[in-house]
């Protein structure tokens, strides 16, 4: 018995950190990848990207841990806290854009201290994040300017994370599952539109799964941590 609490409790605390680390991961190898098809090279140095990144980790643990663990308020504020800090850094080391736009995903926090029955505000602002602001913040620091053409692409990734996450940030929300399969729907045409071949079949059949998921697995965090994996998996797919 001591040992099922344990192993329970060891779950409860490693996933959120699980979850963490994919998702820093996609949204650090988005710009990567895209920087490295136009050939650019990095014109900021290491120290910026390790602090930006560091920002990234910190808001992605923070999210992923008020949809799983619900760490204590006291130790949350404290981290909020340091992230603040990371984020006012990036005015001075970075450049002012980059700290507003990371001040503007901290927006995301917000609807979590709120008592509300649906997440429609935290689910937007949070995949607006990682999808939008986060990776245009890294590919900046990488390649020392920003691109509209990087900006365009990142219409079929946004509109993926819609569908991966929505069902953690409105689980009551009573015609979830319809309307989680619009937004499949919605992904898969962008797919095909922008990126017809293996790969875009390939990142239909991850929604697929993704949406399978749901009948399937019946733990939440599970199928949080397998969707954040699966968008891992879609962005590699979509921007190879």
């Amino acid at each position: 018995m001591q040992k099922m609490r344990l192993s329970r409790s060891n779950k409860k605390t490693i996933l959120p950190i699980i979850m963490t680390a994919l998702q820093t991961v996609t949204i650090w190898l988005v710009p990567m990848l895209f920087g490295h098809q136009l050939q650019t090279t990095i014109h900021h140095t290491v120290d910026n990207q390790i602090l930006l990144i560091l920002f990234v980790f910190m808001f992605n643990f923070l999210v992923f841990d008020r949809l799983t663990n619900k760490i204590s308020s006291p130790i949350f504020l404290s981290m909020v806290g340091i992230t603040i800090v990371i984020a006012a850094l990036s005015f001075s080391r970075i450049a002012p854009t980059i700290g507003l736009l990371l001040f503007t995903s901290l927006a995301t926090l917000i609807p979590f201290i709120l008592p509300s029955k649906h997440n429609w505000t935290g689910w937007l602002s949070f995949v607006i994040s990682v999808t939008f602001i986060l990776p245009t913040a890294l590919f900046y620091v990488q390649c020392g300017f920003l691109s509209a053409s990087f900006l365009k692409i990142l219409a079929v990734p946004l509109l993926a994370n819609l569908f991966l996450f929505f069902p953690f940030f409105n689980l009551n929300f009573a015609y979830h599952t319809i309307f989680q399969l619009i937004l499949g729907i919605i992904s898969a045409l962008g797919i095909v539109s922008l990126h017809l071949g293996t790969y875009g079949i390939l990142g239909i059949g991850i929604l697929m799964i993704a949406f399978l998921t749901e009948f399937f697995i019946s733990q939440n965090q599970i199928r949080l941590c397998l969707a954040t994996g699966l968008s891992l998996l879609f962005n590699l797919l979509f921007f190879l």
